[in-house]
């Protein structure tokens, strides 16, 4: 019986070592989990601030090219009042040689009949000379105009095609 005793202890303690190893074995398990489990949250933080970092320079960008936008478009707008007041000048040029145009025809008509009214005539008509000269330097004025807008219609359409290398980026 002593024997059959020793045998139930002997059973029993290995039993018991065997759970212990079981035990320990399964802790170890358990803690390389963790550790796994730490070193990928350490990957999803330092992924986390990444992003972050791309969508801060990426706002960074679009507010930039917001700026721009802004700046490009009140340039645009200031000089278009200029055009507009040089055109609104321009015709007020021309409606006045239009009206010395006409006077001048009247006082020709009625000046046709006498010789000193010939004489004035012919200042009026160096004075008109000197009017169309005016005008034509005036249309040249305006042709200056005209070239000056296509060339800010040239700087418009680069900017569209900076806005849409921009839109294809993202």
């Amino acid at each position: 019986m002593m024997e059959q005793s020793k045998t139930v202890l002997a059973a029993l303690a290995l039993a018991s070592a065997f759970a212990a190893g079981w035990m320990a074995q399964g802790w170890r398990a358990n803690a390389a989990a963790a550790r796994v489990q730490a070193e990928q949250s350490v990957k999803d933080v330092a992924q986390a601030h990444q992003s972050q970092a791309a969508t801060e320079n990426k706002a960074g960008a679009l507010l930039q090219h917001a700026r721009d936008q802004q700046d490009n478009t009140h340039d645009y707008t200031q000089k278009l009042a200029q055009l507009e007041a040089g055109r609104a000048a321009d015709a007020a040029r021309i409606a006045s040689l239009q009206l010395a145009i006409s006077a001048a025809a009247t006082r020709s008509a009625q000046a046709a009949s006498d010789a000193a009214a010939c004489r004035d005539l012919a200042d009026r008509h160096q004075r008109l000379a000197a009017l169309a000269g005016e005008g034509g330097a005036v249309v040249a004025g305006l042709a200056s105009l005209v070239r000056q807008r296509d060339a800010e219609l040239g700087l418009l359409a680069g900017q569209i095609r900076a806005d849409r290398g921009l839109a294809d980026q993202q």
